[in-house]
């Protein structure tokens, strides 16, 4: 009996032992208790800009302002803007920048408005189209503010 109750307690003393040198850290998964909710602002702006992008295409443009830009005498800012280029231009190219600009800015705000944007990303985004759109020759704003012939 003795040999038994030895018996018993050195593989009940082996049993523990295997468990406790067989101990691996683990990692306990659980689902939460309330359900996982993700926010997704998704910006839009693609959608946006395309629509501006066919907006600031129906911008008008005065005749003279062709007529203009090939005599070298205004060009296309880089804000949707023109400029005046050459230092000494006819004396109503100045007004006719200005005008022209005038009419630009109350288009590009209603553009704004319409999209409810900022009137900054119609202005920038017009001015890509119309430098892309200026044909060879013209003048053109280039980043650094200096102006170039396309």
């Amino acid at each position: 009996m003795k040999t038994v109750k030895l018996l018993t307690a050195i593989l009940a003393a082996g049993g523990i032992l295997s468990v406790a040198g067989g101990c691996a850290p683990t990692i306990k998964v659980e689902a939460p208790d309330k359900p996982i909710h993700l926010k997704v602002d998704v910006n839009i702006k693609q959608e946006i800009l395309l629509k501006v992008e066919e907006d600031v295409a129906g911008v008008s443009v005065t005749p003279a302002i062709p007529m203009a830009k090939r005599a070298g005498w205004i060009g296309e800012r880089l804000d949707g803007y023109l400029g005046v280029v050459a230092t000494e231009p006819p004396a109503d190219i100045r007004d006719i920048v200005l005008k022209a600009n005038e009419e630009r800015r109350d288009q590009y705000a209603a553009i704004a408005a319409k999209h409810k944007t900022r009137v900054e990303l119609i202005e920038t985004v017009a001015g890509k189209r119309f430098i892309e759109k200026s044909a060879p020759g013209e003048y053109v704003q280039t980043a650094d503010g200096a102006w170039t012939r396309k």
